[in-house]
């Protein structure tokens, strides 16, 4: 597992993104892929794009809905998985 404490980013290249009401919309040009986030999703990806450790998102998934820490570290985890497993992160801090 990760750290909790190291600051996780967006790759820059190839990724073409927008937030369309509250909902972020991404073109991954070198992967050939497009994606909807949900809200949850699309809060991630905002905190991502600026730079963000494991802990600062489950706290803003805790502020801004309705879960649990258990379900905030599980949506987190399980987000930056994908996130990973697409090539959508840089590597390192």
């Amino acid at each position: 597992m990760a750290d909790d404490d190291a600051t996780l980013r967006l790759r820059q290249e190839g990724l073409n993104w927008r937030e369309i009401d509250g909902e972020v919309v991404v073109l991954d040009v070198e992967q050939s892929h497009y994606l909807n986030l949900n809200p949850t999703g699309s809060v991630l990806w905002l905190m991502l794009a600026e730079g963000a450790t494991e802990r600062q998102l489950i706290e803003r998934l805790l502020q801004e809905f309705d879960v649990d820490e258990p379900t905030a570290r599980d949506d987190v985890l399980a987000f930056l998985a994908d996130c990973r497993e697409n090539d959508l992160l840089t590597d390192g801090a």
